[in-house]
């Protein structure tokens, strides 16, 4: 066989190679984005969460402060 001949077989391969490479990495890359996509649902839901439990905390301290208030305080001797 030619140079020129090994060369191509060369250039062929080498193609054969980068295409595989390229399918692989797009498909790292499209299961990343899924990813990404279920970790900001996830994140939204849990912040969600947390600003539900931290309304009802203030609601709950705010009474607690409300019924405190109200309250006789000690007298000091």
């Amino acid at each position: 066989m030619s140079n020129i001949g090994r060369a191509i077989e060369d250039l062929q391969d080498t193609l054969i190679v980068v295409a595989e490479i390229e399918k692989r990495q797009s498909a790292m890359l499209r299961e990343n984005s899924e990813r990404i996509v279920r970790f900001e649902a996830e994140s939204l839901e849990f912040r969600r969460r947390t600003d539900q439990n931290l309304a009802e905390i203030t609601d709950k301290l705010d009474g607690f402060i409300g019924y405190v208030g109200w309250m006789n305080p000690p007298r000091s001797q």
